[in-house]
């Protein structure tokens, strides 16, 4: 399915399963099929209606190249455009990485639309990537694809073939604009300290970002921490055996593992 945001970029989005319903939103590399390849969707589909969202610039959604496309709010909009068209009006939200971010953006701007939040690899703090170092970045993207990038994944951990292809296909200029976005965003952790929505922030304790996300943990009275061991970025989201019972039992209410 598709619907159009409230700057006119068309967004890609399904909806699987029944129950309350709970947004899935992917990080930077992936589209909504990464939900589905990390068994996410079948773990969760039966307890839940899960609405799947392709980011602006990723899977069925448009990829605009230019960097102000891509502001959070912006972002913040397709998330709601595509909870109004399914008349939803409170859900749960997962967010991986850059969905986390979006998420915190969602939750500061609009609390009222969720009803909690889970946030894998990511902080609501102020943002520390020097311009120049982004801009590099980018251009990397625009004259490499998205090769290198794999390469520097892959000495962190094995990526799954799923993932590399979901990679592969992803368009360079649209992730440089992107990346020149996130780099350029705005803290809400101030916006968020008194928050009464239930956050779970999910971190590996070998993620780099762990000190701000702890942070972000602690400066938020409703959030909660949970710090996978061994465990780096990207396994927030594909280490499902370590999240799924953490997640389950915060979005239901019980007592975590």
């Amino acid at each position: 399915m598709r619907i159009t945001s409230s700057d006119g970029l068309t967004i890609g989005f399904e909806a699987v399963g029944r129950g309350h319903p709970l947004v899935l939103l992917h990080g930077f590399f992936g589209d909504r099929t990464t939900w589905h390849s990390a068994g996410h969707v079948d773990a969760l589909a039966d307890r839940f209606r899960l609405v799947l969202i392709d980011a602006r610039g990723h899977g069925d959604s448009e990829a605009p190249h230019d960097a102000g496309s891509y502001a959070i709010s912006r972002q913040v909009d397709d998330v709601l455009a595509v909870l109004d068209a399914l008349d939803i009006d409170q859900a749960a939200m997962w967010g991986a990485s850059m969905g986390g971010i979006i998420g915190l953006h969602l939750l500061a701007s609009h609390p009222e639309r969720l009803t909690s939040l889970v946030v894998g690899g990511a902080h609501a703090g102020p943002i520390t990537v020097e311009p120049a170092a982004a801009e590099e970045e980018a251009a990397v993207f625009r004259t490499q694809g998205t090769a290198p990038f794999i390469e520097t994944l892959e000495r962190q951990r094995l990526l799954p073939a799923w993932m590399r292809t979901v990679i592969q296909a992803a368009d360079p200029n649209a992730l440089a604009a992107l990346t020149l976005a996130l780099d350029n965003r705005d803290s809400v952790l101030d916006a968020l300290v008194s928050s009464a929505v239930p956050l779970l922030l999910l971190a590996g304790d070998h993620d780099p970002q762990l000190p701000a996300i702890r942070q972000t943990a602690d400066r938020i009275r409703s959030a909660t921490l949970a710090e996978l061991p061994g465990c780096g970025h990207l396994d927030t989201f594909l280490r499902t055996d370590l999240t799924l019972p953490v997640v389950q039992a915060f979005l239901t209410g019980q007592k975590a593992p």
